[in-house]
């Protein structure tokens, strides 16, 4: 790979409050993938994917309870994330090559019939990557994410209404866009933000008051702008290679195992959208399982409700004997 890649030094982690857990790596396309994997001899396994901007820091409350629950649980950094290296190249995080990275993962992993939960860009690569690998879960909840279905106009209309609000927004600051959380101001500021406030834009799209050192952990990974790469990008390509989309759709509709969601009250983004309902209705195995809105909770809801979530997570996985 003839490409730059970033390595966060490992001192940026130093003392990560509530992180306890060891480093794992796992080569994926000639970089660095990082995950916690805990509870390793614990038969049932449960992955936790995770979005933009954040890392599997996020999970770190859910983590304990559910190893505790008796599961192994394995929560992977993105490409571009976290841990995990950090092509520098824009052009290196294609829709499609984060998912060719999370395929990567799995099947060198060898695990079937997992469970899985997955949340923003989490659920949006890791559905991709179900289409591709329909023995991977047995499992799976889907958690303020979405992932396109377009034909005709609205596929040809919704990228280009995108990018022209995200053209429109200018160059917005932290301040501006926790004033108005909408799609173009999300997409203004990580692509024009000299310095990117990661721990800052959590604490916009969380409920809970987040501790300076909290927000400071989800900073880590990005200790300069060179690093921005993934985080940058990502608001960009949400409505890319939807005939691909379209397709692993076709193939999701053929996956019939339990399908739960548990989306937020408060998230900015998908509240009261009918993204959830999108779901029910395309996956049968959604139907008639307790699909609950998570209250007071808004986009990142591992950081507000983390208790309620595994609780939640764990009591289904068991009501429906997996």
């Amino acid at each position: 790979m003839n490409q730059q890649i970033l390595r966060t030094p490992e001192s940026a982690f130093a003392n990560l409050l509530d992180y306890p857990f060891s480093a794992n790596y796992m080569d994926v396309d000639g970089m660095r993938m990082h995950y916690i994997d805990e509870g390793k001899d614990n038969e049932k396994t449960i992955f936790l994917l995770h979005g933009q901007p954040s890392w599997s820091y996020l999970y770190r409350h859910m983590v304990p309870l559910l190893v505790d629950a008796g599961y192994r649980v394995i929560a992977p950094d993105l490409i571009g994330f976290g841990k995990s290296d950090k092509p520098v190249s824009s052009d290196a995080h294609s829709y499609g090559s984060h998912v060719r990275w999370m395929t990567s993962f799995v099947r060198q992993l060898g695990i079937q019939n997992a469970a899985a939960f997955m949340q923003d860009w989490g659920g949006m690569i890791g559905l991709r990557v179900l289409a591709q690998e329909p023995e991977w879960l047995e499992r799976l909840v889907v958690s303020n994410t979405a992932l396109a279905e377009m034909t005709g106009l609205e596929k040809f209309m919704v990228p280009k209404v995108l990018k022209l609000m995200a053209a429109m927004a200018g160059k917005p600051s932290v301040q501006k866009l926790a004033g108005n959380i909408n799609y173009g101001n999300w997409a203004g500021y990580f692509r024009h933000a000299d310095q990117l406030e990661v721990g800052q834009i959590l604490q916009t799209l969380t409920t809970r008051q987040l501790s300076t050192a909290e927000m400071q952990a989800y900073d880590a990974p990005f200790p300069t702008a060179e690093y921005y790469a993934a985080p940058r990008k990502m608001p960009e390509i949400v409505a890319s290679e939807l005939d691909q989309v379209n397709a692993d759709w076709k193939k999701l509709k053929q996956w019939h195992k339990p399908v739960l969601t548990l989306f937020s009250d408060k998230d900015p983004f998908l509240a009261d959208r009918g993204y959830d309902k999108k779901f029910q209705a395309n996956f049968s195995g959604a139907q008639g399982q307790p699909h609950i809105t998570v209250e007071n909770a808004s986009h990142f809801l591992q950081e507000d409700q983390s208790q309620q979530l595994a609780e939640k997570v764990i009591n289904w996985l068991e009501q429906t004997q997996y």
